[in-house]
């Protein structure tokens, strides 16, 4: 217990450090990473990208190993995200993009690291209410957040969202067709992906698993509409707009994939659908604009169809290699927790930035936030209950940030009578964000 406070006592250290630190620093603008091509200005090239580090403390799952040891707790430093970006509009209605990056590099990816292809597509405005587009690219439908983070509350985008993460895509990326646009208040999106085939087994009595039988098209869509200021129409969407937009967006999505799983019924196969439901609301304004005050509030509801008893323990930049299956819990090895299924599940996030340290420079905020989501999975006797509490001190609003997160999680076992919460397991994130641009 001693090196655990010891361990998360120097994590608040290096916080502290780096509030004092960079509470000194100025602000200045930087000239923008963009090459125009013809004297109007229409026609560029734009370069851009962002970093997240992440210093972390976990308490970990039971019977979680590293290497070949058996360990409760352990800190680490890694890279949870590298992103460097390339749009190229050669022509009034054509634009492309460009990306790379890497994803999750910790100790143990003791490897050269792979500076990997993520989006590789082209966009083509027919008019101002439709666009076309085709390649690899994380345009997706369901939720608000299914395409990934940008401008998050808290350190990440809620993980209910990221469901099929590395099991049908490559880092929420897919080979798809996508058609959007605005109508009015109406913000739309459809896209056609053909999914990559996830690494499965043989199918399970009465518990649906991915199969790797022909892949079929996946459908997924988005549709939101807007009230008050109208947001861009880019894959990702903002947590948060620190209060510089007055924005309420009602949406609804879907996403079907026929045939993407199966299961065992006494001795037939069955293959199933995947159907998943969201409606969601996201609301952004500034309180007073002057001091920097604003206040942010983001709800969902989901209804998630994998097929019986499907249930997906997540656990994101996961610092466990191993698993001793004689200790070990339903939820498995490191940070994992029941965090998609078959069931009914609800999300909340919400925060508020207080005012500017200097209110003549605009500049230093901090940002409370907290996350909840409340899950009833068919496989689980007992709900799913995770908790998130965050601070961020805006340093440069969301281009430069300091994000410390405490996050609570379930932890699952066997009672004889179903798989109920046996305990409850602690992870502090302390994360640098900074945007290239």
């Amino acid at each position: 217990m001693s090196i655990s406070i010891t361990r998360f006592s120097l994590v608040i250290f290096l916080f502290v450090g780096c509030l004092l630190t960079v509470s000194a620093q100025e602000k200045k603008a930087n000239k923008p990473l963009k090459y125009y091509l013809n004297d109007d200005k229409t026609h560029f090239i734009a370069f851009s990208g962002y970093a997240q580090i992440w210093a972390r403390y976990t308490e970990l799952n039971p019977g979680s190993k590293i290497n070949e040891s058996n360990v409760n707790s352990t800190a680490d430093i890694s890279l949870r995200r590298l992103r460097m970006k390339m749009v190229v509009a050669p022509t009034d209605r054509l634009t492309m993009v460009f990306q790379g990056g890497t994803t999750n590099l910790t100790y143990l990816s003791d490897n050269e690291s792979a500076f990997e292809l993520l989006d590789a597509y082209g966009e083509y405005k027919l008019s101002n209410k439709f666009t076309l587009g085709a390649g690899r690219s994380n345009w997706k439908g369901f939720t608000r957040f299914a395409s990934g983070p940008t401008a998050t509350l808290l350190y990440d985008v809620p993980f209910i969202t990221l469901g099929n993460v590395n099991r049908t895509d490559l880092t929420l990326r897919n080979l798809n067709v996508f058609f959007k646009g605005q109508l009015g208040k109406l913000d739309y999106r459809f896209i056609i992906a053909k999914t990559y085939v996830p690494f499965t087994g043989k199918p399970l009595q009465d518990i649906s698993t991915f199969n790797n039988l022909e892949v079929k098209p996946n459908f997924s869509s988005y549709f939101k509409w807007q009230f008050f200021e109208k947001e861009n129409s880019t894959p990702t969407s903002p947590g948060s707009y620190l209060g510089k937009k007055k924005v309420l967006a009602l949406g609804v999505g879907m996403e079907y994939q026929k045939d993407l799983l199966w299961s065992l019924k006494s001795a037939d196969t069955l293959l199933n659908d995947m159907k998943l439901f969201c409606a969601d609301i996201f609301f952004d304004t500034p309180i007073n604009l002057s001091r920097g005050t604003s206040f942010n509030f983001y709800s969902a509801a989901f209804l998630h169809d994998y097929g019986p008893g499907y249930i997906r323990n997540l656990g994101i930049n996961n610092i466990s290699n191993g698993l001793d299956n004689k200790k070990a819990s339903f939820n498995g090895a490191g940070n994992s927790y029941p965090v998609v299924g078959t069931g009914h599940s609800f999300y909340l996030q919400s925060g508020f930035t207080l005012p500017y340290f200097n209110q003549q420079k605009k500049s230093l905020r901090l940002m409370p936030a907290l996350g909840f989501q409340y899950s009833r999975f068919e496989r689980l006797s007992e709900p799913m209950i995770s908790y998130d509490l965050g601070l961020t001190l805006l340093l440069k609003d969301h281009a430069s940030k300091l994000v410390f997160n405490a996050q609570s999680r379930p932890i699952y076992t066997d009672q004889g009578d179903g798989l109920k919460v046996a305990d409850r397991k602690m992870m502090f994130v302390l994360m640098y964000h900074i945007n290239i641009d």
